[in-house]
């Protein structure tokens, strides 16, 4: 990559999946310009990396940010997936028990989506626009309403104590497994 962007061939470069070791020693050879992870209010487990990132002026591309789907409200334990052909029959936050484990999740979703007259799915992804400005959201979206409906989430404002009251709580309420935190089936 160094020899690439010495040629002018690239002036970026990222890497995905990158854990803080990995990252560290890959900048060290060509500066990173930016990560790309699993990244959702169901999944937060790269947190962990947010002081290397600001102190390394990397930024974060957040794959994944409604947790394949789950948190747009678009399903319910009767959703039924093809299996084989639809990979969330075998995520774990689409099994029917899921949806019993994530009630407070999507009840807290609910109440914040209505005080900012929005939907739960654009209320996950203000927040990760109003947690640190490094971070971009990249919504998978089959339906142009949807980037539509996810493009507003950009016209959302969350303070940073409505961000911090959001992480609080997102800390304390109980949820199912998501996809990426464990090992799938």
């Amino acid at each position: 990559m160094a020899g690439l962007i010495k040629e002018g061939k690239i002036t970026h470069w990222g890497i995905s999946e990158a854990n803080e070791e990995y990252l560290c020693r890959a900048h060290a050879v060509c500066p990173v310009t930016a990560i790309q992870n699993r990244y959702s209010m169901m999944y937060r487990d790269y947190e962990a990396l947010f002081p290397v990132l600001e102190e390394l002026q990397i930024g974060f591309v957040a794959f994944s940010p409604l947790a394949n789907g789950v948190l747009t409200e678009q399903y319910d334990k009767n959703s039924t997936f093809e299996k084989g052909t639809d990979y969330r029959a075998d995520m774990p936050q689409f099994q029917p028990q899921a949806f019993e484990e994530n009630v407070a999740l999507f009840e807290l979703l609910k109440k914040i989506a209505a005080q900012k007259n929005a939907t739960p799915a654009q209320i996950s992804l203000a927040w990760m626009l109003c947690k640190k400005p490094y971070i971009v959201p990249i919504p998978g979206s089959r339906k142009i309403y949807r980037l539509s409906e996810n493009a507003k989430s950009a016209e959302i404002f969350l303070s940073k104590s409505e961000v911090s009251e959001l992480n609080k709580a997102l800390d304390k309420v109980g949820m199912s497994e998501v996809f990426g935190g464990h090992k799938a089936k």
